[in-house]
């Protein structure tokens, strides 16, 4: 071999180990970058799965954490809200990035697996119910739905109320998403404010509503399970509690025995919902994701009621299947549907033109009466209905004095509003009540 061709054969060898050196050595030296950076205090929100500093609330954050799908554009709520600031996108990363080296997966049924989410955690987490709590409510909401959180305080899930009942109402929510380290930050002040809120290490997005129903069932299971039912119902729509109280309070009542049921699905079912296909839709499934035609029923996300044994059989079969992003589909149609659970139809919901009605006087709150409200409720609406269910609470009061002998219907009810009237400040009260001396 002369000269020249030892020189090129040098030459390509280290062509060779070059591309190798880059090629080979390079991704685990961004890898050990990337977990540096994640791990100090100044990572962004968005990496909060692999960071190790404390959530916001002071509260000890627990277990390593991954980071799951994640929509580019964060606007989770099925709703627009009018303080949103950015619109919705259906752009989404269709498979998990991979965990860092540091990171190993849970085994699936252990507390820190959420699905395929191998190091789900809490962000932020509440205390376990108290043995008083008959009813938890399980409130999907968006990070940035600060109006819609607030008109449910001060209306159907004010505290004044709330803490006389066995119901206990909490909020859900996900991760803020990347560049919004603010958000985090109000989610702690809003925390320390309320107690109220649980954070999973999902982002809050469309494409991942999935994990909140289930975080929401696994929450109950794990932390609430004595309780009769779980209510789990979005932001956006109007639960009324004091009809639910009155339920709980009265045996007479056929809606009493109703909750008592161990196979208790209720909702307002949706039956032979055709699968949108059309890329127009932000609801567009593809045939891979869902291949029928048809979705089975299954109940609208906005408002479910469901039994303890419910919940433990729907979480469990949840754990073991495959991801699909339409939760409603998902947890309350395909899994019930493997599980034998049987949906009971809701009789009684406040459509938007029943709201309407209601609000114009073209309808009494009680004829007949309701739990829910349909979603999209305005702001101003879920006042008013709030302010007209208090009157109605009162009026048993004014009715039955404990002097008289009314039925026996009328008692129980004059014995639950006795002991569940909420307290209200006296700017809210009418007139008429307040000459009554119930202010």
């Amino acid at each position: 071999m002369d000269k020249r061709s030892l020189c090129l054969l040098v030459i390509c060898i280290n062509v060779c180990l070059v591309i190798w050196l880059v090629s080979v050595q390079q991704p685990p030296m961004l890898e050990a970058e990337m977990s540096a950076d994640f791990s100090g205090t100044g990572g962004s929100i968005s990496s909060i799965s692999s960071s190790t500093s404390q959530p916001p609330t002071g509260r000890r954050s627990r277990g390593n954490r991954s980071k799951p799908n994640q929509i580019i554009h964060h606007q989770p709520s099925r709703t627009p809200s009018n303080n949103d600031s950015s619109l919705v996108s259906n752009t989404y990363l269709a498979t998990p990035p991979p965990l860092m080296a540091s990171q190993t997966p849970a085994p699936p049924g252990s507390s820190m697996h959420l699905m395929d989410l191998p190091n789900f955690a809490y962000l932020m987490d509440q205390p376990a119910c108290d043995k008083d709590v008959r009813v938890l409510i399980l409130v999907h909401s968006a990070v940035r739905n600060i109006e819609k959180r607030r008109i449910i305080r001060e209306t159907w899930a004010d505290r004044s109320y709330i803490d006389r009942t066995p119901l206990r109402v909490i909020f859900l929510v996900g991760g803020v998403g990347e560049n919004a380290e603010r958000w985090q930050q109000f989610l702690g002040r809003e925390n320390h404010q309320h107690g109220d809120l649980i954070q999973g290490n999902f982002d809050d997005a469309y494409r991942n509503m999935t994990y909140k129903h289930v975080m929401a069932l696994k929450w109950f299971n794990e932390k609430c399970a004595h309780a009769q039912l779980l209510v789990k119902v979005d932001d956006d729509v109007f639960m009324n509690t004091p009809q639910l109280v009155k339920y709980l309070a009265t045996p007479s009542l056929p809606e009493h025995s109703m909750l008592l049921d161990p196979d208790l699905l209720l909702c307002r079912s949706v039956n032979r919902s055709r699968v949108k296909r059309t890329y127009r839709s932000k609801w567009r499934v593809t045939y891979k994701e869902y291949p029928n035609r048809f979705y089975p029923e299954y109940c609208p996300g906005m408002a479910i009621v469901y039994a303890p044994d419910v919940v433990r059989r729907l979480y469990e079969a949840a754990q073991k299947s495959k991801y699909f992003w339409v939760d409603d589909v998902l947890i309350t149609g395909i899994l019930a549907e493997e599980t034998g659970t049987k949906i009971t139809k809701l009789k009684y919901y406040l459509e938007q033109k029943d709201v309407r009605r209601l609000l114009s006087g073209g309808a009494d709150l009680e004829e007949p009466p309701f739990l829910f409200t349909n979603h999209a409720i305005l702001p101003d609406e879920s006042m008013t209905i709030w302010q007209m269910v208090l009157d109605r609470i009162r009026r048993p009061l004014l009715t039955h004095p404990a002097s008289s002998s009314p039925s026996a219907s009328a008692s129980a009810y004059a014995s639950y509003a006795s002991k569940f009237a909420p307290i209200v400040p006296s700017g809210n009260i009418s007139e008429a009540q307040t000459s009554t001396g119930l202010s």
